[in-house]
């Protein structure tokens, strides 16, 4: 049988998604044990834990901003709260938000700056986003439009870590539609003095 490297390191990046989905990085032999490998080969691609989920931090990340993105990307304010909400509600149930928070709190520096990197994209990318949205509403921010979308893109942190804490749902999506409320006082029609 033909060796594929890219399907080995699929299989590994996906196991250790699953484990971090699950509550925790788990150790390389847990990794290489979820992803039906030999934890030789988990080092081959992956030199470290560390190395490992940094990567794992990366393909988070770029399918998180891909998603966050086409929420914001909604016709109405209302229809992006609703499917940017919708998101952070799946992100929760899926247990990709746990993943997340895991690697967040992973101590190894390798991942730390990673993780580090990749929340500065998905700021860039709500900015971008909220950029988009305001624009698409014809309204034209009071504020810069980087502290907008910063802000946005805080909330949506901070909105995952409380429902990944036990928090209330219905009273999160109050709050986290009244955040958009505050977001979206900070724009006016285009034109306007």
């Amino acid at each position: 049988m033909p060796r594929d490297p890219e399907r080995a390191r699929n299989a590994i990046l996906d196991a250790a998604e699953r484990l971090l989905r699950r509550g925790g990085a788990g150790t390389v032999d847990q990794v290489a044990a979820e992803a039906h490998r030999a934890k030789g080969l988990v080092h081959y691609h992956f030199r470290t834990k560390g190395a490992l989920l940094a990567a794992v931090a990366v393909r988070i990340s770029e399918r998180r901003r891909g998603a966050w993105a086409a929420a914001f990307a909604a016709d109405s304010p209302e229809a992006a709260i609703r499917a940017s909400w919708d998101l952070l509600a799946r992100e929760h149930r899926t247990g990709e938000q746990r993943a997340w928070i895991a690697l967040c709190a992973d101590q190894d520096p390798v991942t730390g700056r990673a993780v580090s990197k990749e929340i500065e994209a998905f700021a860039t990318g709500i900015v971008e986003a909220t950029r988009g949205l305001l624009a698409s509403l014809g309204l034209q921010p009071t504020v810069p439009v980087a502290e907008i979308g910063r802000y946005l893109a805080s909330v949506v942190q901070g909105m995952g870590f409380q429902l990944a804490a036990g928090g209330d749902p219905e009273e999160l999506q109050g709050a986290y539609a009244a955040a958009w409320l505050g977001a979206l006082s900070l724009a006016r029609p285009a034109g306007s003095p």
